[in-house]
């Protein structure tokens, strides 16, 4: 599946919704809560376990790595409120999900090879197995990234 071909996913879609959290250890569990009620209230449960677990892998990530570290013996500044905050937005359309994971680092998501023995660092490897496609671009002002992955409805065939 091409990235290119499921632009309407994410501009046009049928159904939106959207939820901004602090990037902090929560935020994995509120992003699935929130996830698995949009899918079902959207009526597209079918959907939900490579969504929700491309969610999950998205989100830890974000509040993992996209976090700016507190200097020590700085206040932040109101101006700065908003720089540990994760966006989550599903959108469905003809039966895709979008998943738009948007926080404040400019870093790009990169797979990592993890060890047998480690116990983390096989969140993108889960999401590129999982998600029909997926890709990180910067966002329009600058401020940090979105990783956006879609999740489609199998197609089914019926053998003749």
């Amino acid at each position: 599946m091409e990235i290119r071909s499921l632009g309407s996913v994410i501009d046009a879609p049928e159904h939106r919704t959207s939820l901004t959290m602090a990037a902090d250890e929560r935020a994995p569990s509120r992003a699935r809560t929130f996830t698995r009620t949009a899918l079902i209230a959207w009526g597209a449960a079918d959907l939900l376990d490579n969504t929700v677990l491309i969610v999950s892998e998205l989100t830890t990530n974000a509040g993992q790595h996209a976090r700016v570290p507190a200097e020590r013996n700085e206040r932040p500044r109101s101006a700065d409120a908003n720089r540990d905050e994760i966006t989550l937005t599903l959108t469905l359309q003809a039966g895709v999900v979008g998943i738009e994971v948007e926080d404040n680092s400019p870093e790009p998501p990169i797979p990592q090879i993890a060890s047998p023995y480690a116990t983390g660092g096989r969140g993108l490897l889960l999401v590129s197995a999982v998600a029909d496609a997926w890709t990180a671009c910067p966002k329009q002002d600058g401020s940090g990234k979105r990783v956006i992955a879609f999740v489609k409805r199998p197609e089914i065939s019926i053998a003749s």
